[in-house]
């Protein structure tokens, strides 16, 4: 199977998913118990950045407009 190194959208925890949904399958974070995850490939340092700088609670629902609203 095809691996892909994911990132913890909660605290930047990054490891090694395997299968198909890579960041879908993840489960929770075993650092923070987030549970959403990116491909660490398709975060910019900025989306980092900006993910630092708003606590998990007060980031807006996933949208693509919503990305935006809170830069």
């Amino acid at each position: 199977m095809a691996e892909a190194r994911v990132e913890c959208l909660g605290c930047g925890h990054v490891r090694t998913a395997e299968g198909a949904e890579h960041a879908l399958g993840t489960g929770a974070c075993p650092r923070c118990s987030y549970v959403g995850w990116a491909y660490a490939t398709a975060l910019s340092e900025e989306d980092r950045r900006l993910l630092r700088e708003v606590p998990v609670e007060l980031r807006p629902l996933a949208s693509p407009l919503n990305r935006l609203a809170w830069r």
